[in-house]
């Protein structure tokens, strides 16, 4: 599984902004985009349920009946993802994770 993060929006904003994007195996990737300000933990946690659930929704299409890693592990895999491409001005990361 590879997860693909974008910081899009104002940079210099105390809100960020990010394009999220999964692929596992042959499945199409499935997307999506959060918003959260930083010292809003709140905020930061919906933004990771929303990424786990579009994460599970890539395995699920992918490997049909595979449960999967931990949502505490796609929660991590996200976090990273999304740190590692905080301060790149729009350039794509992208981490993996072996099923």
């Amino acid at each position: 599984m590879s997860c693909t993060a974008r910081r899009v929006g104002d940079y210099e904003s105390r809100t960020e902004e990010y394009e999220v994007l999964y692929a596992v195996g042959e499945a199409p990737p499935r997307g999506l985009r959060i918003r959260y300000q930083a010292a809003r933990a709140y905020e930061i946690n919906a933004a990771l349920d929303a990424n786990v659930e579009t994460a599970r929704a890539a395995i699920s299409e992918a490997y049909p009946g595979t449960k999967g890693p931990t949502d505490e592990v796609l929660s991590q895999l996200a976090w990273r993802t999304i740190q590692s491409a905080k301060y790149q001005e729009g350039e794509a990361t992208t981490s993996r994770l072996r099923l």
